[in-house]
C-alpha cells in the first residue's frame, strides 16, 4: 500500500518538474520580453566571404592569315596554276584594216594596245600571257611606239618586220626580244594563210614563238586591278559609261558599249560588231580611252608615233558600265603608265581583258 501510495508521489512530482522546465524554457527563448518586444536570440557571427579571385579572359588563339589568292599578273584573275603562267607574255602586231578582218585569237589577249597608224585606221598590239592561242592574226608590221607600250612587259613581240629605222630603234630602245617574220624563218613561227589578201595574210605561232626564245620569266603587272568589279575605280566613281564612240578619223570611229547579260563590253567596227574568225564577239572588261599626242617621224615625216615616253595626258577607264577620269604619266621606255584618278587615287581596272584605245587629245569622244 505504501509502494503505490510513493508510486504515485513520485509521479506527480515528475509531472511537476516537466511543466516547470518546459515555462523556463517558453520565458527564455521565444517569449516576449519586458516591453513586449521580441528577445533577440543568439546567432552565430557571419563569416567574412573571401573575395573572388577574377577570372583572367581568355585569349583568342591568333588566327592565321587567308592566303593570298594567285593572279594573273596582267588580268588580275585568280587563277588555279600558277606555275602554268611561268612564261613569258607575247606581243603580237595585228592589222586592222577592213581586209584584214576576221581576226584569230585576239578576243583572247590579256591586253590590246589600239595604235593609230594612219590618218583614219588602226593597228592592234594584242599581248597574250594568261591564255596563249595557237594562232593569231592576221600580222603586220612594227612601229616605233611598240618600244614604250610593251617594254614593260618584257614579251617576245612578233610582228612582220619594219622599215630599217624602225627596227634599229626598236632594237637599240625596247626590252623584248624581236622575233620579226625574217628573223625566224623556217622555223613555223609564222604561216601563210593563201585565202586571205596580201599583205594581211601571215599568222602567228605564238607558243612556237616561246620556245624559240631564250626569254623566260613571266611579265610583271601592267596595271593596278582591283579584287573585284564593284571595288573597281570606275564603278566607285559611278561617272556615265555604258556606251562610248572613239574616232580615228573621218571614217574610222570604233565603239564599246556595255552588255548587262555579258557582264563585258562588246567592241564595234566601223562596219559593224567585231567578230573573230569563229564567231566570237570580241569584248572586254576594261577600256582605258588613254589620249596622246602623235607626231610625223621618219626619214619622209610620213610616219605616225605617238609621244609615250616622258609624257602625259588625260584618260577616262570604263568598267562595270561606269567611268572614271584622271591623268596618265610615262617616264622611261621602260616604266608603265602611271594612272591617277582626278580625286588622287590610283586607278584600280577590273580583273579581266583591258583595251587601250588611244586617239590624239582633239578627238570628239564621246561617252554615255
Amino acid at each position: 500500500m505504501r509502494r503505490a501510495r510513493a508510486a504515485v508521489v513520485a509521479g506527480a512530482v515528475a509531472l511537476v518538474l516537466v511543466v516547470v522546465g518546459v515555462v523556463v524554457v517558453l520565458t527564455r527563448g521565444g517569449g516576449a520580453g519586458p516591453a513586449g518586444e521580441a528577445t533577440p536570440t543568439a546567432t552565430s557571427a557571419p563569416t567574412p566571404s573571401t573575395p573572388s579571385t577574377p577570372s583572367t579572359p581568355s585569349t583568342p588563339s591568333p588566327t592565321e592569315p587567308a592566303p593570298e589568292v594567285p593572279r594573273a599578273p596582267l588580268t588580275g584573275l585568280p587563277v588555279d596554276d600558277p606555275a602554268a603562267l611561268e612564261h613569258p607574255a607575247v606581243a603580237v602586231k595585228v592589222s586592222d584594216v577592213r581586209q584584214a578582218h576576221p581576226h584569230v585569237g585576239v578576243d583572247r589577249a590579256d591586253i590590246v594596245f589600239v595604235e593609230p597608224i594612219g590618218v583614219a585606221y588602226t593597228r592592234l598590239a594584242a599581248v597574250f600571257h594568261s591564255d596563249v592561242p595557237e594562232t593569231v592574226g592576221p600580222v603586220r608590221s612594227a612601229r616605233p611606239m611598240d618600244a614604250p607600250l610593251l617594254s614593260p612587259l618584257a614579251p617576245v613581240f612578233a610582228n612582220t618586220m619594219a622599215a630599217e629605222w624602225v627596227m634599229r630603234y626598236l632594237d637599240e630602245t625596247g626590252d623584248f626580244d624581236n622575233l620579226g617574220t625574217l628573223r625566224v624563218r623556217g622555223t613555223g613561227a609564222y604561216v601563210v594563210d593563201s585565202s586571205r589578201p596580201a599583205p594581211d595574210h601571215v599568222l602567228a605561232k605564238p607558243r612556237v614563238l616561246l620556245g624559240l626564245s631564250d626569254r623566260t620569266a613571266p611579265p610583271q603587272p601592267y596595271f593596278t586591278h582591283a579584287p573585284d568589279l564593284a571595288s573597281s575605280s570606275a564603278v566607285r566613281a559611278g561617272g556615265l559609261g555604258s556606251r562610248v564612240e572613239i574616232p580615228y578619223g573621218r571614217s574610222w570611229t570604233v565603239e564599246w558599249a556595255w552588255d548587262p547579260q555579258l557582264a563585258r563590253y562588246v567592241r564595234s567596227e566601223p562596219w559593224g560588231p567585231h567578230v573573230t574568225e569563229d564567231g566570237t564577239r570580241v569584248t572586254a572588261d576594261n577600256v582605258l580611252v588613254l589620249r596622246a599626242e602623235s607626231r610625223m617621224e621618219g626619214p619622209g615625216r610620213d610616219l605616225p608615233v605617238l609621244q609615250l615616253i616622258d609624257a602625259g595626258g588625260p584618260f577616262t577607264a570604263l568598267a562595270g558600265g561606269r567611268s572614271v577620269q584622271g591623268t596618265w604619266t610615262k617616264d622611261g621606255v621602260t616604266e608603265r603608265f602611271e594612272l591617277v584618278t582626278d580625286d588622287g587615287q590610283l586607278l584600280e581596272l577590273a580583273p579581266g581583258r583591258t583595251w587601250v584605245e588611244m586617239p590624239t587629245p582633239v578627238a570628239e569622244v564621246a561617252i554615255r
